[in-house]
């Protein structure tokens, strides 16, 4: 293979060496397609440089054409057709590093069922081998008539007041349901020691049932210890669920992602000490609802941020301080003029508000209605150069948004699924239809 010919192997050789950049390229080249090539990469033995490499080559711009993500400015085509195998092979192996890779790729790639079939193996494949990293190496043996359901634990510690926290240690073929029932006891006994063996349940990511027990037990310890102990950044994102609160959260470790849906008013006051964040997504769920902006204004990386659901009780204007380039956001039946003050704002998922005659995903408080003068500022976000997308189902501010921009020549829109996007550029229109189909920010 002769690497001056080859720029995904030139690129891959500047990370690993050409011996070892050849060899991988031939392994990948080897199985007979593409579906076996992810397969294959997928239960190979994790190789940390070589999967770092493999991410570093997936996001370089100047390998985009040779990657199959971009057209060849030689060949004048309107869409991409396929990759070569070599970047399916890469993918896989850059989502062990980052998975959400796949879904900024997702965009740039045909909508078609095979490629969905391809990137689902490979986010299934990532979530694996993560958890596979995430097993202890020696885990402890089971400690004796151990509760077997969540519902068995208030007995069982009733029976055995003076257990030993380490009886309730993570063992061989634990089921779902006992570890639950383990880790109720272990955030119900709330001792020092109690922390240290909940710790060995510690994971990146954790299933719904999991999270809703750990959000019980946070409030009986040190919340800080707690959340450093069992929160950790996965390669996407920390991913918290449903929590009624997020005190103690700053004592996470190179947080750079987080997702959560707050229940007992959304209080971001914690938030204030994460200053590596990039990512913040927050649905606000219940009254009062979002409490307020102000704590996150000092966060210095922050580049996109989701706000949704209820944030009527929130002054959203601060908002202009941050640099944010990529934004989800319910206004709730605020002005939002403030979003044209934004100067790196770039793209925008905007909910505006509903009427009572149209459908809403708020079902605990009354609806609120777009605010008269939204659809005027949508306009001008677009004429800026900002993509925004809207959601159709809001017709008693959308339809008239949407006349108002078929009616300008220079505005453009695409529709997928209820939703709808408009921009200033004629040329982007596939690329965001793209986008919206992998349910991304325009």
């Amino acid at each position: 293979m002769d690497s001056f010919d080859d720029p995904i192997l030139t690129g891959l050789s500047a990370y690993l060496g050409a011996d070892a950049a050849e060899a991988l390229l031939d392994r990948i080249n080897n199985f007979s397609n593409q579906p076996n090539a992810i397969k294959g990469m997928a239960k190979s033995a994790g190789d940390p440089p070589a999967e770092r490499a493999a991410l570093a080559l997936v996001e370089d711009a100047g390998l985009a054409v040779a990657l199959g993500l971009a057209p060849s400015p030689d060949v004048e085509i309107r869409y991409l057709t396929s990759q070569p195998q070599e970047f399916w092979g890469l993918l896989t192996l850059a989502a062990r590093v980052d998975v959400g890779v796949v879904d900024r790729v997702a965009g740039l790639l045909d909508d078609d069922a095979n490629v969905a079939r391809k990137l689902a193996t490979i986010r299934r494949a990532a979530a694996k081998h993560a958890a596979d990293l995430a097993k202890p190496s020696a885990p402890a043996a089971p400690g004796p008539d151990l509760p077997q359901k969540v519902s068995e634990v208030k007995r069982w510690l009733a029976a055995h007041p003076d257990v030993d926290p380490t009886d309730l240690a993570l063992h061989p073929d634990q089921k779902a349901a006992g570890r639950n029932a383990a880790i109720r006891a272990l955030g119900t006994i709330a001792t020092p020691q109690a922390l240290t063996v909940l710790g060995q349940y510690a994971q990146e990511s954790y299933p719904d049932a999991v999270l809703g027990e750990l959000h019980k037990a946070w409030g009986n310890f040190d919340r800080r210890e707690f959340a450093a102990t069992m929160f950790r950044q996965s390669p996407y994102t920390l991913d918290l669920g449903v929590a009624p609160s997020i005190e103690g959260i700053g004592a996470v470790p190179d947080l750079t992602s987080l997702d959560v849906v707050l229940t007992d008013g959304a209080d971001l006051s914690p938030l204030a000490e994460c200053t590596a964040l990039r990512t913040l997504r927050v649905g606000a769920e219940g009254a009062p609802g979002l409490l307020g902006v102000e704590p996150i204004l000092g966060l210095p990386e922050l580049t996109e941020l989701h706000l949704t659901r209820i944030t009527r009780n929130a002054d959203l204007t601060p908002l202009v301080g941050l640099a944010v380039r990529r934004m989800r956001l319910d206004l709730d039946g605020a002005d939002g003029s403030f979003l044209l003050r934004m100067p790196g704002l770039e793209r925008l998922r905007l909910s505006g508000g509903s009427t009572a005659e149209d459908p809403t995903t708020i079902t605990d408080v009354e609806a609120r209605p777009a605010h008269p003068d939204l659809a005027g500022v949508v306009l001008a976000l677009v004429r800026k150069g900002v993509r925004v997308a809207v959601y159709r189902h809001q017709r008693s501010w959308v339809t008239g948004l949407i006349d108002a921009a078929e009616a300008d020549p220079d505005i453009f829109t695409v529709e997928l699924s209820g939703t709808i996007a408009l921009t200033n550029d004629e040329s982007e229109l596939e690329r965001i239809r793209k986008r919206l189909f992998a349910n991304l920010l325009p």
